[in-house]
């Protein structure tokens, strides 16, 4: 090999490598350093945790559900799943994932479904009420089975003990 293509072949390896050590600290950068300073310098409510819901809505379709939060300063991510029962279709159990954040005692969660077989994505804009038992608010969703928007603005969840 003579001179020039060792060079060129020194000058490409170490060009991967260098940007392979570039990647790597903004990863460690955005996924652990930043993280962990939000987290300490964070001083609202932490809701993390198991909350419960039971909502009847249009159509008298009740649903149970079980929210798992887990907060990371204001970020938040969890799962929803909801237990339907549906008066023309029967039971229906659903898994959405979650994310959201919390500010000045407020919870904006987006959720979304996890079957990708199905439509399923909503808004939550929460209030946490009686010192962090409850989160209260409203609730804009495409609903799964008409694909029409709906609200609802008595949305209510409680800790789960």
């Amino acid at each position: 090999m003579n001179d020039i293509t060792l060079n060129i072949v020194i000058g490409i390896f170490t060009g991967i490598i260098t940007s392979l050590m570039i990647w790597i600290s903004i990863e460690v950068f955005k996924k652990i350093l930043i993280p962990w300073y939000q987290k300490s310098i964070f001083r609202g409510i932490n809701i993390s945790g198991e909350w419960t819901a039971k909502h009847t809505f249009l159509g008298n379709v009740v649903t149970e559900q079980n929210l798992e939060l887990k907060q990371n300063g204001h970020k938040i991510k969890g799962t929803l799943i909801s237990r339907n029962k549906i008066p023309s279709k029967g039971e229906d159990t659903t898994s959405f994932s979650i994310v959201g954040e919390i500010f000045d005692n407020y919870v904006d969660l987006e959720y979304k479904i996890n079957d990708n077989k199905y439509i399923g994505r909503g808004s939550l804009l929460l209030r946490v009420k009686e010192g962090g038992a409850k989160l209260e608010g409203g609730l804009v969703a495409i609903d799964r089975f008409t694909t029409d928007i709906m609200t609802s603005d008595n949305i209510s969840w409680e800790r789960k003990k």
